[in-house]
């Protein structure tokens, strides 16, 4: 499974050098980062392709609804803003690598170092960059398959550009996520580790018998040093999560954007081709055997998403769990050992954990309950107007 895992994460290292997502090299010898001529020149090409691409398929928005023969106003205008916000979106999002090249080259590293220190939290995180990666690579497969099947028979220039910028920015927005959700599973993998080792030293603490013995004080010192070092480990991931949260919040907030609108359009088209159900008429068995796989797989996909981010904010509530325990502890235990238990209390209560992009709202089990929300609300506006003029 590890190896299985080491491809994965070469697939996507490869994967974004060719979409020109990564500007920078990755030294297999040594797993430093660096950046070097050839890597700037192939991510600057690949980005001059993307820009050409965004330029055609500004002309050509409408391009995709026109393969519907039921399209009304209605789907055009929804491709079309579809469309203009994950061209944004991407476009803003390659700005921010350029911007910001060094601080996302110091943070592979830190990922990095995060590895090199203890390889084991890859055994917390495996199953979720395994399943992330194969979720990804399917839908993203099916898509490409779906479109050349439906438009074989009409392909044109144009259309073949239109279909070439849409599925590129899908590779984008991809690479891109999938970046973000290795991080935060390795983040994750570290934080259950350290979880682990917290436990252990609870369970020698509640097993000591208080006394002045020499073993006693001698076993207290070390179980206060152990818990020394995994408050200190738990600070710099913290701080690692912070640094790795503003870095992306720009390229998550646009991806936020742009899956919430797919989330809207999805529910839409799947009422529109119940009621118009000549759409689909036409299609072959295949496409829409497909299609269903598409959707079941893209929306995993989502879920490994979001459920990445709260499994992570869940380590760190087990943790803040495990030490509230110390009032367990049979009475009489050694000075230091109770001031080390007491800091790192007070050092969680003062830095609360949070996932925040541009203050606008925190990552939790709240948010993405109102999110749901909301995507329901906007679908069921839409299905009502088509209702009410169509």
């Amino acid at each position: 499974m590890v190896d299985l895992v080491k491809w994965c994460l070469v697939i996507s290292y490869y994967y974004g050098r060719f979409t020109g997502v990564l500007n920078f090299e990755i030294d297999f010898k040594t797993g430093r980062a660096r950046v070097t001529k050839r890597a700037t020149i192939c991510s600057a090409l690949a980005h001059m392709i993307m820009c050409l691409l965004l330029g055609v398929q500004m002309t050509n928005v409408r391009v995709m609804a026109k393969l519907w023969s039921q399209a009304n106003s209605l789907h055009n205008n929804m491709f079309w803003v579809m469309s203009c916000v994950r061209m944004t979106g991407v476009f803003l999002s390659l700005v921010n690598r350029w911007s910001q090249r060094r601080t996302f080259i110091s943070l592979y590293n830190s990922i990095y170092s995060l590895y090199q220190h203890d390889p084991k939290i890859i055994q917390y995180c495996r199953r979720s960059i395994v399943s992330k990666c194969f979720c990804a690579t399917v839908y993203e497969t099916l898509q490409i398959i779906i479109v050349l099947i439906v438009t074989s028979n009409q392909l044109t220039i144009s259309l073949a550009f239109g279909i070439w910028s849409i599925l590129s920015l899908t590779s984008i927005i991809n690479v891109i996520i999938t970046q973000y959700f290795t991080a935060m599973a390795l983040i994750r993998g570290r934080y259950r580790l350290l979880n682990k080792e917290l436990r252990s030293i609870l369970a020698e603490t509640q097993s000591l018998i208080p006394n002045k013995s020499g073993v006693f004080v001698t076993k207290c010192c070390y179980l206060a040093d152990e818990l020394e070092n995994i408050s200190k480990a738990q600070s710099s991931l913290q701080a690692l999560i912070e640094r790795l949260s503003k870095a992306y919040q720009l390229q998550i907030i646009c991806m936020f954007i742009t899956y919430y609108l797919n989330f809207v359009a999805n529910i839409y088209l799947l009422f529109s081709i119940s009621k118009y159900s000549s759409i689909m008429e036409n299609w072959p068995i295949v496409v829409k055997v497909g299609g269903l796989v598409f959707l079941v797989f893209y929306y995993l996909d989502c879920w490994l998403n979001s459920y990445n981010v709260l499994y992570l904010i869940d380590a760190h509530g087990d943790m803040i769990k495990l030490l509230s325990q110390r009032t367990l502890f049979q009475p009489g235990l050694d000075e230091r050992l109770e001031t080390v238990f007491e800091t790192f209390n007070l050092n969680l209560a003062r830095n609360p954990f949070k996932i925040r992009f541009f203050g606008l709202f925190d990552i939790n089990r709240s948010t993405s309950f109102a999110l749901g929300n909301s995507i329901l609300t906007h679908s069921i506006v839409l299905i009502q107007y088509d209702v009410q003029n169509f």
